[in-house]
Formats: structure tokens, C-alpha cells, sequence
């Protein structure tokens, strides 16, 4: 009979340590261990061993063999796009034009006598200015001895050709016929106007008018030319043709005389005229300096305080006032000026005689923008 012997009580808790420390390492190696090298199992191995330190080589002089790693597979890495090469231009720069300047619509006389156009109508008792027209009227006396007469000059500017007119009878050619002056204002739509060469009482002479020619005949005495181009001339009766005159443009021809001013632009030291013409009466003419600058001169006369000139009074006015020439209308009863629609001058007697044509400044739509 075999006797049971109780274990010493080292063995038993010796055994149970051991026990104790297996169950604690596996509960270590399967919480830590276990994932550790899972991990370092999945890591990648390095594409090349990296050289041994100094230190590694010391420890042993021959390492021992690295196990050559298992290749890979890299996913290939897109590459970037190459930085476009900047464009190399041996062209010049193109320049950047400036815009054009604005049109200057004004006419070359607009242009030349910019000073005395404004940008509005303005209108005195004397004067009326526009983009188009300047006219200022002054009025003079000349003494002679115990008597006067008084004149006006009308100073004239304007910006086209078209803007001296002529202004006959109804505005037609009609012989021996005569028309209220205010009437034939108004019909002329004039601005300013004088009395003409009465050219309905002539039945000869060389008549052109707003550029339409009614008669092309040598004329018996000097002519007064205006062109085209607004030059204005003075003839003698044998220092022209017709066919010269209208070759050269003429719009508008008068038939009375005499010219006031040598080729100087001096008074002439005689006229040949007839003793009525000659004698001291109310006067009517115009005087020109150059294209687009003119003037009118009216002389008051047979009053009690304003006598009359003479042709030689009449020429020296215009010699003063610097004109290149200047032509001598009809006269006496005839001579008028009227301004905005209105007498300006009297005409002799204190009598409102018919007449026969005006020369006229106007412009287009003048009444309008009043």
C-alpha cells in the first residue's frame, strides 16, 4: 500500500509562480508582442542596406550576412508636367495707337476769325455774334465846316461764301418794279442789310445774282465782282471780260459805281462821275478786306443834322478803315441799312422809299435761335 505524501509548500508555490509567469507572458506576448510583429512583418524592407556604422563595424570585423529583402513592386509616381517654356519673341511691341482727335467741322474762315465768332447768339442794339457770323456797327461823323453827316459802318465776319446774298423783288428779276425795304428784308431773312445798285431800272450790264447770270453785257461803267471763293473786286470798264469774270466764279456783279479805292487801297485823286453822283447825297457801299471780312457803310443825308458826302468823303471812310477796295451804290433816296429786322439808318427826307434789291448777310436759322 503506497502511502500519499503531502507536497512541500515551496514546490507548490514555486509552481504556482512559474504557472503565474507563463499565463502573465502570454497575456504580454498576445497584447503587445503578437502586434509588434505582425507590423514589422508588413513593413516594407528598405530598397538598399543601409552602410554599417563605425560602431557596428567594430563590434564585429565580419557582419554577418543581410538577408536580401523581397523586391517590391513601386507604384509608379505621375510626373509632373514640365514648366512651358516662355514664348521667345524677337518681334517688336506693337504700339497702342491714340485715338484720333475729333473732326474740326468749322470752315477755314471760322477758323480764322475765331475770335470773333462766340458759341452762342448774343445780341445788342449794335451787334449780333454767333458760331457763324459777327457783325458790329459803329456809328462816325465827318465835319465839314458848319455842317456834319453821319455814317455807319456795319464790320462784318462770316464763316461761308453763302452767307452774302443778294435780294431782289420777290426774289425774282423784275424791270421797273420796286418792293417795301422791310419786305424784302424779311423775305431775305437778313441779318444785316444795304441798299443795292437798283439794278431793275438798268435794261444793260452785266447781272449776275446769287450766282444765276441774267444779263452778259460789257457794263458802261466800273463793276463790283464777288466770288466764289469770297474775293471781292472792283473794274473798270475796260480792265475785264464777261467771260474772264465768270471763268474765274462770280456769284454776284453790281452795275453802278464808282470803285472808291485804288489798287493801294488809297482814295483816287478824282472819280469820273456826273455832277449829281459827284455832289454831296445820302450813300450806300461796301468795302472789302479780305475773304470773309467785309463792311458796309451808309451815310445819312438831305437832313437837318446830317448832310451827305461826296463820292471823295465817301472813299476816304473806307481808306481809313483799311479796306483793299470798296464800290459805291446807289444812293440818295435809296440808301438804307437795316439791322434784326429794322431800320437803322434813315433814309433822306424821313421817307421809307421803296427798293429795288438789298445786299444781305444771313445765315441759316438766325430768327429761330433768337
Amino acid at each position: 500500500m503506497r502511502t500519499h505524501r503531502p507536497t512541500p509548500i515551496w514546490k507548490v508555490v514555486l509552481t504556482d509562480i512559474l504557472l503565474g509567469a507563463l499565463i502573465l507572458g502570454l497575456v504580454v506576448f498576445f497584447r503587445l508582442g503578437l502586434p509588434m510583429l505582425r507590423a514589422r512583418q508588413s513593413a516594407p524592407a528598405p530598397r538598399e542596406s543601409a552602410a554599417p556604422t563605425a560602431a557596428q563595424t567594430s563590434a564585429s570585423e565580419t557582419p554577418s550576412p543581410t538577408p536580401e529583402p523581397a523586391p517590391i513592386e513601386a507604384t509608379p509616381v505621375p510626373e509632373a508636367p514640365a514648366p512651358a517654356e516662355e514664348p521667345t519673341s524677337t518681334a517688336e511691341p506693337t504700339a497702342i495707337e491714340a485715338p484720333a482727335p475729333a473732326e474740326d467741322s468749322r470752315t477755314p474762315w471760322q477758323i480764322r476769325f475765331s475770335d470773333q465768332f462766340t458759341a452762342d447768339v448774343v445780341e445788342t442794339e449794335s451787334s449780333y455774334t454767333s458760331p457763324r457770323t459777327s457783325i458790329h456797327i459803329s456809328r462816325g461823323t465827318v465835319d465839314q465846316g458848319e455842317r456834319q453827316t453821319v455814317y455807319y459802318v456795319a464790320d462784318i465776319y462770316i464763316a461761308s461764301p453763302e452767307q452774302f446774298r443778294a435780294q431782289t423783288v420777290k426774289g425774282e428779276l423784275r424791270y421797273f418794279s420796286t418792293q417795301d425795304a422791310m419786305e424784302m428784308d424779311a423775305d431775305a431773312h437778313a441779318i444785316l442789310a444795304i441798299s443795292g445798285d437798283f439794278y431793275s431800272y438798268q435794261d444793260r450790264g452785266f447781272l449776275m445774282r446769287n450766282g444765276v447770270l441774267y444779263m452778259g453785257d460789257q457794263t458802261y461803267c466800273d463793276l463790283c465782282v464777288l466770288y466764289e471763293d469770297g474775293t471781292m473786286a472792283t473794274y473798270a470798264r475796260d480792265e475785264y471780260t464777261v467771260q474772264e469774270v465768270l471763268d474765274r466764279g462770280a456769284v454776284q456783279t453790281w452795275n453802278f459805281g464808282p470803285a472808291l479805292l485804288d489798287a493801294e487801297g488809297h482814295a483816287k485823286p478824282y472819280y469820273e462821275v456826273s455832277t449829281t453822283v459827284g455832289y454831296p447825297n445820302p450813300r450806300s457801299a461796301v468795302g472789302y478786306y479780305e475773304p470773309g471780312h467785309y463792311c458796309f457803310v451808309v451815310a445819312e443825308g438831305r437832313l437837318e443834322d446830317s448832310y451827305g458826302l461826296t463820292i471823295g468823303e465817301l472813299a476816304q471812310i473806307f481808306e481809313d478803315l483799311g479796306c483793299s477796295c470798296a464800290y459805291n451804290l446807289d444812293g440818295g433816296g435809296s440808301a438804307l441799312m437795316t439791322f434784326l429786322h429794322g431800320r437803322y439808318s434813315r433814309q433822306s427826307n424821313g421817307a421809307d422809299r421803296d427798293l429795288g434789291d438789298l445786299l444781305v448777310i444771313t445765315e441759316d436759322g438766325w430768327e429761330e435761335r433768337r
